[in-house]
């Protein structure tokens, strides 16, 4: 399982086996990433903006500037926090944006989605968001299963403790982020990464 973390960029490059998450408003430079294959990834700032002030023009920008990188693992599309509808009617449009810019477009799970509602094949990854309550509970669940069935990347946002990571490494995550992991750095990733090696180690085990 790979933890991606947003900015701490001098932090980060100690650790080959963290990831890096941009974000738009961060104004990451390209020539920051690392040359190995899926160890970066995008978010869209979609959480942190209020109802209705999503910035289109600085995820654009985000992608111009990253625009030819390679080994990207996913880019997730703009979504509406916990709305499954909102979120599922800006997929086409969004999904194809990223796709046009070279990148693999994950849709963000939001509460509510339902299996049968979602364009499976149109896919590269699913992001889970929603609210904590959903995404720990046995909806998000049964989605992450179908994606992990279909062979999709599986990320989980907003994880911060190493009780959420063992809950999320227990529904088949494949990475996580957050903010947690951009403050304190130095003390906050050597932890996050022992929390993965724990899971890890006693996923050997069983």
């Amino acid at each position: 399982m790979i933890m991606f973390v947003s900015g701490a960029t001098a932090t980060v490059a100690r650790y080959p086996n963290v990831g890096e998450l941009i974000v738009p408003e961060a104004g990451n430079s390209p020539d920051s990433l690392r040359l190995a294959p899926g160890w970066w990834a995008g978010d869209n700032s979609c959480f942190n903006a209020k109802p209705g002030e999503f910035d289109a023009g600085a995820f654009m920008w985000m992608l111009k500037r990253f625009y030819g990188r390679k080994g990207c693992r996913f880019i997730a599309a703009p979504d509406a926090v916990a709305d499954a509808y909102k979120t599922l009617e800006g997929w086409p449009f969004w999904s194809g944006i990223i796709r046009g810019a070279g990148f693999v477009p994950a849709l963000v799970l939001q509460n509510g989605m339902l299996v049968g509602e979602i364009p499976w094949r149109e896919l590269g990854a699913v992001f889970v968001g929603g609210t904590t309550e959903w995404k720990l509970g046995q909806q998000a669940r049964d989605l992450m299963a179908y994606a992990k069935a279909r062979g999709l990347w599986v990320h989980v946002g907003r994880v911060n403790s190493g009780i959420r990571v063992d809950q999320i490494y227990d529904m088949g995550a494949d990475s996580f982020d957050g903010t947690g992991f951009s403050m304190a750095p130095d003390i906050n990733i050597p932890k996050g990464l022992e929390w993965i090696s724990r899971n890890e180690r006693q996923g050997q085990l069983l």
